[in-house]
């Protein structure tokens, strides 16, 4: 198993730092990473997510971690591919131009949005954002291996011929992969040959039957890009310390804070029929928060895996529970909520030396 850092650029209030401050720690802590034994660094597009996340321009990131490390992957995942978010054009310009940053080292991610906020801030209807998702996937990595690109006419973009400029360094071009919440996208990724970025939050056993129907979809698949990429990631918070008491309570606050946030610009959406897979579990989210103490909530989030938090032992035994799920890339977000960055170096520390070995 492969084991991956995922980044939102978390900034609550509460942390009292700038946006200056979260990127460049964060930069410190991959390239700390690759230094400890990680596969991967992962890197979000979201926009007009205030305190979720600020990471709208994460080429910019990724193109700085790729230049202070050598070996780690370069996860440019999800790309917002909706052609109002991003054309496609300049999708596969900009995907190749890291891969050449990066020596090769690009994966490549796509997603769609899942908030209102984002959705609604470029115009984009909830409704059509798979329609367009679709399009510009298929087109990107024509983009990316043809010579001169034959143009495109369709319901959401048209493009005519045209030389796209520059090509990967990878040949025929970066893994691609897509997010996946839902059912029928674990479905639809399998269909399509792409891999699952995973980001289904609950317990582990949970992904099971998920994962089973993507692997059954992708025996036979119609991919979509150039290459199959039979892979599943699974994301969790993550965080390690050598006092298991302490690290449960320091990520379990901080994933209670994530969580609540992220169901927050969630349910905005779930309203949408091009969404309606999603508002099953934004109603069970909703049951997950009725806990009358907060500790038991705390306590419920680290006991039932749905976090990876504790000493290296249990941060073991939770990632051996989504090994058991068939789980390709365990991701897991150690940058968040109010944990400070000196405790996030020693979780780096503390995972490479004490839990990865144990996979190896």
């Amino acid at each position: 198993m492969k084991f991956s850092l995922l980044y939102e650029l978390d900034m609550p209030a509460s942390l009292e730092k700038s946006e200056h401050d979260i990127f460049h720690e964060a930069v410190e802590q991959s390239v700390f990473a690759e230094q400890m034994g990680f596969d991967c660094v992962w890197a979000v597009e979201h926009h007009f997510l205030k305190e979720f996340s600020h990471s709208s321009a994460p080429e910019t990131f990724l193109a700085t971690v790729a230049a202070k490390t050598e070996r780690i992957r370069i996860g440019h995942g999800v790309v917002l591919v909706p052609p109002p978010f991003n054309h496609p054009a300049r999708v596969a310009e900009r995907v190749s131009m890291l891969d050449i940053a990066s020596n090769g080292r690009v994966e490549f991610g796509t997603g769609r949005s899942i908030t209102k906020a984002e959705l609604g801030g470029f115009n984009i209807n909830p409704d059509e954002s798979r329609g367009m998702w679709e399009e510009a996937t298929r087109e990107i990595p024509k983009m990316m291996t043809q010579d001169l690109y034959e143009g495109f006419e369709g319901q959401y973009f048209s493009m005519p011929e045209r030389y796209v400029v520059p090509k990967p360094f990878q040949k025929p071009h970066p893994p691609m992969w897509m997010a996946c919440t839902s059912p029928p996208s674990f479905e639809l990724a399998g269909k399509y040959g792409l891999g699952v970025l995973c980001f289904t939050i609950g317990e582990p056993g949970e992904l099971e039957q998920l994962i089973k129907v993507y692997r059954e979809a992708i025996k036979n698949p119609e991919p979509i890009s150039q290459v199959v990429n039979e892979q599943v990631a699974g994301f969790t918070v993550l965080h390690v310390g050598e006092d298991d008491a302490a690290a449960r309570q320091r990520a379990g606050e901080a994933a209670v804070w994530y969580f609540g946030k992220l169901f927050e610009y969630f349910g905005e959406i779930a309203s949408y029929e091009g969404y309606r897979d999603y508002r099953k579990r934004f109603e069970d989210s909703k049951h997950f928060y009725e806990e009358e103490v907060r500790q038991k909530m705390i306590d419920n989030l680290v006991d039932k895996h749905v976090i990876c938090a504790g000493d290296p032992d249990r941060c073991i035994d939770t990632v051996k529970q989504y090994e058991a799920q068939g789980i390709d890339q365990f991701i897991g977000i150690m940058q968040v909520g109010a944990i400070p960055h000196e405790d996030i170096m020693e979780s780096i520390r503390l995972f490479g030396e004490k839990v990865i070995p144990a996979f190896r």
